[in-house]
């Protein structure tokens, strides 16, 4: 490695019933000014300071990925599920440990404003746009998008709002969720949901579909 820092490698034995396997991953932070360096690469889901080129993930086509660590993305994806809350508890005892922070109120002050500016724990704002199905009556896209909405959109865990616009025969729906595992959690158990699957048959073309991250809110 090219930087001095302290390595420490944590095993991170998770309970069944929060999904997660056993995941090894590798925290490399020097100092507190080190961690909140902007032009220092971090993995954008632990905060991993990325220096090597083995300390990159892959995307499904073994290419590198440049957001995400070797740990966090391996093939292409996250292994399990994580709040940024739980990586918080985790790594703060370790942090402090290690001696990064001399106690734990240091340590959680310094992940609660360095995570939340990493891309996977930013809020997220999915943007569908799409035309209505030939035949399909307004008035019938609006009440089935409302029983979706209340059924389904609004109970889905990291929901926070939703609005729903039209330019001419254009409509966009654009969702914010506190997490991107929130926003891709939403849309593969809409496909278990009724009142989803009643909304689905309404869409004809669909134009684009983006996850963006939320960089402000005013």
């Amino acid at each position: 490695m090219t930087y001095s820092c302290r390595i420490i490698h944590v095993i991170l034995w998770i309970e069944e019933n929060l999904g997660w396997s056993l995941i090894s991953v590798l925290l490399a932070y020097a100092t507190e000014e080190d961690l909140l360096m902007e032009n220092l690469k971090h993995c954008q889901s632990c905060g991993m300071p990325m220096t090597e080129a083995e300390h990159f993930g892959k995307n499904t086509d073994e290419s590198k990925n440049e957001d995400y660590c070797c740990h966090c993305y391996p093939d292409g994806a996250f292994p399990g599920e994580c709040t940024m809350e739980e990586m918080i508890d985790i790594c703060v005892p370790i942090i402090v440990e290690h001696g990064t922070c001399p106690d734990e109120t240091s340590a959680r002050k310094m992940l609660s404003e360095f995570l939340p500016t990493l891309k996977r724990w930013k809020k997220q704002g999915m943007i569908n746009t799409y035309k209505l199905k030939d035949g399909v009556s307004e008035a019938d896209f609006l009440a089935a998008f409302d029983e979706m909405h209340s059924k389904y959109l609004s109970k889905c865990k990291g929901y926070i709002n939703c609005q729903l616009m039209r330019m001419g025969d254009m409509w966009t729906d654009w969702t914010i969720w506190e997490t991107m595992a929130d926003a891709n959690n939403a849309m593969m158990q809409s496909e278990g949901n009724e009142a989803a699957i009643k909304f689905f048959p309404f869409i004809g073309e669909l134009v684009e579909q983006n996850l963006y991250p939320l960089e402000r809110s005013y």
